[in-house]
């Protein structure tokens, strides 16, 4: 029977049961983990085990500690260390991930910002025989344009005013006539 509960307890309810034995828990977690405790006894049973260990940890006395534990310890957590600004940067802002990913997100922005904004705008150098070549072609270019333009004023004064316009007018005077006149 017992193996049936056991089998129940996972890893992940383990690591809860701990956290809520040591006060690293919220609220929520505590609540929850009080509720499974009064539903099933082998979990009660075990959160008194972990209890019980706890109970025991927080009451061992420094004095009882061999100085180089102590010293391992303190140096594995930085604690007696003088605050470096290392420490102090980890502290206020690495140790709060949300926080350093914001910071880091600024950063990158800032970065790729400044990269797009100061990107050198390519310069054009052209030797004098390139502008001279540029320049004559462009007056050949602008002459070629007034001749068709020039032609294409001949031909619409000659072809399109007088045949097209000129007839259409004469028809519309005639009929004009005819109706002043009465035919």
């Amino acid at each position: 029977m017992q193996e049936k509960s056991s089998n129940k307890i996972d890893e992940q309810l383990v690591d809860k049961i701990i956290a809520v034995v040591y006060g690293d828990s919220g609220w929520l977690d505590k609540l929850i983990i009080n509720r499974k405790a009064k539903k099933d006894p082998a979990i009660q049973q075990l959160l008194n085990e972990y209890k019980t260990t706890a109970d025991s940890i927080r009451r061992i006395k420094e004095e009882e500690l061999p100085d180089n534990l102590i010293n391992s310890i303190q140096t594995r957590m930085n604690i007696g260390r003088k605050n470096s600004f290392a420490s102090l940067v980890y502290e206020r802002f690495l140790s709060r991930p949300l926080l350093s990913a914001g910071v880091a997100g600024m950063i990158i922005i800032a970065i790729v910002s400044i990269m797009f904004l100061n990107r050198p705008q390519p310069q054009h150098k052209y030797t004098k025989a390139q502008i001279e070549l540029a320049e004559k072609q462009f007056k050949e270019s602008l002459a070629i344009v007034g001749r068709v333009f020039s032609q294409a004023e001949k031909k619409f004064d000659e072809d399109v005013l007088n045949n097209q316009i000129n007839k259409s007018l004469g028809k519309g005077f005639n009929l004009v006539n005819d109706i002043l006149i009465g035919g």
